[in-house]
């Protein structure tokens, strides 16, 4: 029988991929965005709407509206 000599050869993985890195760095912008929309509540489902009209006082006491009886504003065509 021939004697073997055995030995034992370490290899050394190089793990330095960018594409790692990449998409980690793709995942905390999207978290950051995610988190910045959601404070300014952009997913919130909010349906009321309010208008407020604040007229200035011009020195009378009472404005006249024109009375809608008499004839339209805006014309139909």
């Amino acid at each position: 029988m021939a004697y073997q000599d055995r030995e034992t050869h370490y290899v050394e993985k190089s793990t330095r991929n960018s594409a790692g890195w990449f998409m980690a760095g793709a995942l905390v912008v999207a978290l950051i965005a995610a988190g910045l929309l959601y404070a300014n509540g952009f997913f919130t489902n909010d349906d009321e709407l309010s208008i407020e009209l604040n007229v200035p006082n011009i020195g009378k006491s009472e404005i006249k509206l024109p009375d809608m009886k008499q004839a339209p504003l805006v014309k139909e065509p």
